[in-house]
């Protein structure tokens, strides 16, 4: 098999690519490296191997969103092309809100790439479509990073199935922290009515549930 991993930055996509990469039948796991731009990468994805990739959103090979036509949609095609009836796909999507102040907070004390208000103004305009579109493909199993830590074990036997692996133990302990419990609120993101949109687009998706929280 080869995993793709895919999902909005702050959304579990990290906590994902561990959960592939620590499985014993996962012989690599590349984290956010451009693999399918890569030859020298490529070389590790032989035949008989079981391995992965990492992506969020807005990596530049997405088109940093919006800045190229080439985005994670035609990043999970041309993942399903090259590794045909190989390929699994894992997208991952958290509360539109708590993802976006989870970026607001690691870019507070990691204050690099495009500033917040940016890319929460591209989160509205892209991540609808390109959610629904990733959902659409055949072997995408589309999770909700809330049920992953707050039901560890369904959920995580749940993507080992989906690509064929053994069902094992996953032994590092789930955060269940909301970031609206962060002590400080003052720069935090307040509820904006456009987020509605995103919920009620997420929530078209099979298995998946969000009540909006008008805050």
């Amino acid at each position: 098999m080869k995993i793709l991993v895919v999902g909005f930055p702050r959304s579990g996509t990290t906590l994902t690519y561990r959960i592939f990469k620590t499985h014993p039948q996962v012989t690599n796991m590349v984290f956010e490296k451009r693999l399918l731009l890569n030859k020298h990468l490529m070389k590790s994805f032989t035949p008989g191997r079981i391995c992965g990739e990492k992506v969020i959103y807005a990596k530049r090979v997405m088109g940093k969103i919006g800045k190229s036509k080439y985005n994670i949609v035609d990043y999970c095609n041309d993942w399903n092309k090259t590794f045909k009836k190989k390929a699994r796909i894992i997208q991952i999507i958290r509360y539109p809100l708590d993802s976006l102040n989870s970026l607001v907070i690691s870019k507070k004390r990691h204050p690099r790439g495009p500033a917040a208000p940016k890319v929460y103004k591209e989160y509205l305009k892209y991540i609808p479509q390109y959610t629904l579109d990733i959902a659409a493909l055949d072997n995408c199993l589309t999770i909700k990073y809330e049920d992953l830590v707050n039901n560890p074990d369904e959920i995580i036997s749940k993507l080992y199935k989906h690509c064929n692996l053994k069902v094992v133990k996953f032994k590092e302990k789930m955060k269940t922290k909301r970031v609206f419990n962060h002590k400080d609120k003052k720069f935090l993101l307040n509820w904006d009515d456009r987020l509605r949109n995103v919920v009620n687009v997420f929530n078209t998706l099979p298995g998946i549930r969000y009540e909006i929280e008008d805050k």
